[in-house]
């Protein structure tokens, strides 16, 4: 059967690109509080990540061309003859942000949801993926509350259930 992924010294190379950006990245938002300033970097990190998490995986990874496309990137390879491919959309979580991420899809509004369920889009959602056992700081009503936390990023479906790459 016909087996195709992405050569394994490409992934590499891209995946160590990849990390290069998201270091300044978080570097730029890890001491800052969350502003609108910031969406594009956010925005940015969430692409880097899902991108690596297709390459580890033996994807070809496709960029959006166009600005407020239906999908940021897009993952392919065939196993046993058969293409599988995931059209993603991509999110980010501020490093800073004043509240304890829930890693839940955001639900597409009325008129894009016909779009989104033609396009089989998924969602990731990426938040402090390369910090393991941290403590997340929120002030809520005046008082500071702590909790240990790990960062991560999820896949999610339009039902916003887990969805593990092949």
């Amino acid at each position: 059967m016909f087996n195709n992924r992405c050569p394994e010294k490409v992934c590499k190379a891209s995946i160590k690109k990849s990390k290069e950006k998201l270091k300044i990245i978080y570097h730029k938002l890890k001491n800052k509080k969350p502003s609108d300033e910031d969406k594009q970097d956010v925005q940015t990190y969430g692409v880097e990540w899902t991108k690596i998490k297709g390459w580890e995986k033996g994807y070809y990874v496709y960029e959006e061309c166009q600005i407020n496309g239906p999908v940021d990137i897009i993952f392919m390879k065939f196993i046993d003859g058969k293409r599988i491919v995931y059209n993603i959309d991509s999110k980010g979580i501020h490093p800073n942000c004043n509240y304890f991420p829930q890693m839940k899809r955001k639900v597409s509004k009325e008129k894009f949801l016909e779009r989104d369920i033609m396009y089989k889009r998924i969602q990731s959602i990426a938040w402090k993926v390369e910090e393991k056992n941290f403590v997340h700081e929120v002030i809520k009503n005046g008082k500071k509350i702590t909790k240990n936390c790990n960062g991560s990023i999820v896949f999610k479906d339009k039902n916003n259930k887990l969805i593990e790459l092949k």
